[in-house]
């Protein structure tokens, strides 16, 4: 005879104990849960008259089933694919060009490419970001007394003060083009 609420215990069991599996290779994991499925009939076969006590007590000397899905899943290596180069897009080419030429397009553009991580198109960004605002007729009003004020004081350096800010979008787009050759080298995750 079966316990009354054998299917709940077992399946609720087993469901656990596939969640706990959930980062190991599919295959590996249906084996394992089809193993444990397989120690409960045999457990339940041994029985005389079954009751929901004597599936509690099985459910115990298995233990836990995250504590049998981490001991068991311990001894499975899952290898991440290795990384590939990055590949310059036309997306990448455009922003490294844009960010020069037409420094909030090129902004934007380097933005919306996956390839650089958040840090790397923050930095781009408030390096490129200098000049233009300096450029930008809004925020003359601004910018004007400061530089207006600063230029003259530097006397014969002002020309290279001048042109060390025009060059940040070059040297922005230079960063943008130098982040583009790094590699990440393979992964293996223990699952």
């Amino acid at each position: 005879m079966s316990a009354p609420h054998a299917t709940a215990i077992i399946e609720g069991y087993l469901a656990r104990l596939d969640l706990g599996l959930g980062g190991s290779d599919p295959q590996r994991r249906r084996e394992l849960v089809e193993d444990v499925r397989a120690h409960f009939a045999e457990a339940r076969a041994a029985l005389a008259d079954e009751t929901d006590a004597d599936l509690l007590a099985i459910c115990d000397r298995l233990g836990e089933p995250a504590d049998l899905a981490r001991k068991v899943g311990s001894t499975t290596v899952v290898a991440q694919p290795a990384s590939a180069p990055y590949v310059w897009s036309w997306l990448e080419v455009a922003a490294i060009a844009l960010t020069v030429m037409a420094w909030p397009v090129g902004a934007i553009l380097m933005l919306l490419s996956r390839v650089w991580t958040r840090r790397e198109k923050v930095i781009a960004t408030a390096i490129g970001a200098v000049t233009f605002a300096m450029g930008f007729p809004l925020s003359a009003p601004f910018v004007g007394p400061v530089v207006g004020t600063l230029v003259p004081s530097l006397g014969s350096a002002a020309p290279l003060f001048v042109g060390t800010l025009g060059s940040l979008p070059l040297v922005a787009a230079a960063y943008l083009a130098y982040r583009l050759t790094r590699t990440n080298s393979p992964r293996v995750r223990l699952a």
